[in-house]
Parts: C-alpha cells; sequence; structure tokens
C-alpha cells in the first residue's frame, strides 16, 4: 500500500480519535477535541488535497463506528473534514509567473476564504433555529439558562433568558473560536512539516499578510448596521461583524510581528506580548482596531521602505 495511502488512513483514524474523545473522556478532554482537524492538515499539506479528502472520509467512518451518530459524523465532516479540505487546497495552489517564480496562492485570500466559510455557518445555524421561539438568539438564552440550572441552589429560581447579556454575540464568538482553532491547527501541521523536510509550500509568514481593500468597508458596514437595526436585523449584523473581525485582529497581530522583526529583542517582545494578550484578554480589541488602520495606513509597507535601521522622515 502506498505510504501516501497509509498516510492518509492512519492521519483520519486519528482525527477521528481526537473528535470523539470529548465523548467518552469528557470537557477534560476538550483540548484533544480541538486537536481534531491536525491529523487532516498533516496529511494534506504532506500528500496534497486528494490525501485530505481521503482522510476526512476515513475519520467520518471512525466516528460513525465509535459513536452510532450519524449527527456526530456531520458535526466532523462540517467542522473539521471540510474546512481542512478547502485551507489545503487554497494553501497548494501556485502559478508559475512570468519571470520563472512560483507565485503561491496569498495567505489573505486564504483567510478570507475561511472566513466566509464561518459566515456561511452562522447563516446556516439561523436558518436552522427559524422553527424556535426568538430563532437562535431565543434558543441561545434559553440554552444558557439552562446551563446556569445546574449551578442554582435548590428552590431558587435561575435567572431568565434575558439576563444573559452575552447571548446575541455568543454564535459569532464560537465561530470565531472554531476559526481561530482551524488555523491553529493548519499552523501547527505546516510548522511540523518544514521541521522535518515535508512541507509542499514556503511558510505563510503572519507579517506579509494582505487584505483586500473592500474588506474594510464589509466591516465597517456590519459595525455600523449592528448599532441602528432593531433587534433581529441587529442580531444578525452584530455576529457577522464579529466573524469579520477575525482577519483585522490577524491583520493587527501582523503589524505587531513586523515591529518586533525591526527590534533587537524580538523574542522576548512576542513572548510578552502573547502573555499580555492570553492573560488578559482585551487587548484582542486593540489588535482588531491595528488590523483596520494598517488596511488604510499600511504601516508594514511604510516600515519595510524605511528599513530596520532608519528613522522615518
Amino acid at each position: 500500500m502506498p505510504t501516501a495511502l497509509v498516510a492518509a488512513l492512519g492521519g483520519g483514524v486519528v482525527s477521528a480519535l481526537l473528535y470523539v474523545s470529548v465523548v467518552f473522556a469528557g470537557v477534560g478532554a476538550l483540548i484533544l477535541g480541538y486537536l481534531a482537524p491536525l491529523p487532516l492538515f498533516l496529511v494534506g499539506l504532506w500528500v496534497g488535497t486528494a490525501g485530505t479528502g481521503i482522510a476526512g472520509a476515513a475519520g467520518a467512518v471512525a466516528v460513525l463506528a465509535a459513536t452510532g451518530s450519524f449527527m456526530g459524523v456531520l458535526g466532523y465532516v462540517l467542522t473539521g473534514a471540510v474546512p481542512a479540505a478547502f485551507v489545503v487546497r487554497q494553501a497548494l495552489r501556485a502559478r508559475q509567473t512570468g519571470s520563472g517564480d512560483v507565485e503561491w496562492y496569498p495567505p489573505g485570500l486564504l483567510l478570507l476564504g475561511l472566513t466566509g466559510f464561518g459566515v456561511a455557518a452562522f447563516f446556516i445555524a439561523v436558518v436552522l433555529a427559524l422553527g424556535e421561539p426568538g430563532g437562535l438568539e431565543g434558543m441561545v438564552r434559553r440554552t444558557l439558562q439552562g446551563m446556569a440550572r445546574q449551578f442554582v441552589a435548590p428552590g431558587e429560581a435561575p435567572p431568565s433568558p434575558e439576563a444573559f447579556w452575552l447571548a446575541p454575540a455568543l454564535p459569532g464568538l464560537v465561530v470565531v473560536s472554531w476559526l481561530t482553532m482551524t488555523i491553529v491547527n493548519a499552523a501547527l501541521a505546516q510548522g511540523l512539516l518544514m521541521r522535518f523536510g515535508r512541507n509542499r509550500r514556503p511558510p505563510m509568514r503572519l507579517a506579509e499578510m494582505e487584505l483586500p481593500g473592500w474588506v474594510v468597508l464589509a466591516f465597517a458596514g456590519m459595525v455600523a448596521a449592528a448599532a441602528v437595526l432593531p433587534d433581529g436585523m441587529g442580531f444578525l449584523a452584530l455576529n457577522v461583524a464579529l466573524v469579520l473581525s477575525l482577519p483585522f485582529g490577524l491583520a493587527g497581530l501582523s503589524v505587531v510581528h513586523a515591529f518586533a522583526q525591526r527590534q533587537s529583542a524580538k523574542v522576548a517582545l512576542l513572548v510578552g506580548f502573547y502573555l499580555f494578550l492570553f492573560l488578559f484578554g482585551w487587548p484582542i480589541l486593540l489588535l482588531i482596531g491595528l488590523g483596520v488602520i494598517e488596511q488604510w495606513i499600511g504601516l508594514r509597507r511604510r516600515w519595510a521602505r524605511v528599513g530596520p535601521d532608519q528613522e522615518d522622515e
């Protein structure tokens, strides 16, 4: 049996085991569930898009065998296998320029495509929840109320559904979390393959990421719509704006990396920044704002023209 086929089948089975570990081991194994797409990315970025498809199919069969649930298989395919296949396909696209160089698919456009997956997933959830009282937002509020009941003393009434102020934004935050873990798994896979010399494409450096200018207008439009539209439409606009904020957060992060590259203590600076980010959380808002500013001003391009050892005039 060819090595690539063995790798694809094995990667799919390992991915499925990571995915179902949450079912059998509970919340304690949640981190393993987050890593379920990693073997799919390892296979795809090593042997190609077909390998991702085979691995995803093998993983789906393994999930079905382990859980006996077609809904579990559907969740695995939609949240893991399909995004992995899309990212791998786009990441491995390349063309030869007139000078004979190889031009790879831009990481900024790849990120936008993945963001589109997130927006589509949100609207699919909205459509599926149309029959529920209050739609998706109402379903989220009742789910949170049900979870809160487990922590309420006997005889005490749980909070009302309207008490959960985060509920309107929760679907978008869940999508952003899912997309973030997809990106993290893809980056981990590429890094591991590069470590062992098995990568097909060169590294996608964060400091080189570029976004189309129209994305700023789309994001600003959604933010404005969320502020002025009534509840139902405002709910839709708010969550789309949250999903669209992800590219700008990464664009802001690319500015931080570009700035760090100009410093002598770049490793210490980045380590300190990431610690600050994970400890407090709110600097994510600053990253999003920095990403928007980068789209208008182009800080990285200015620094590239000036050079690391020169001062801007």
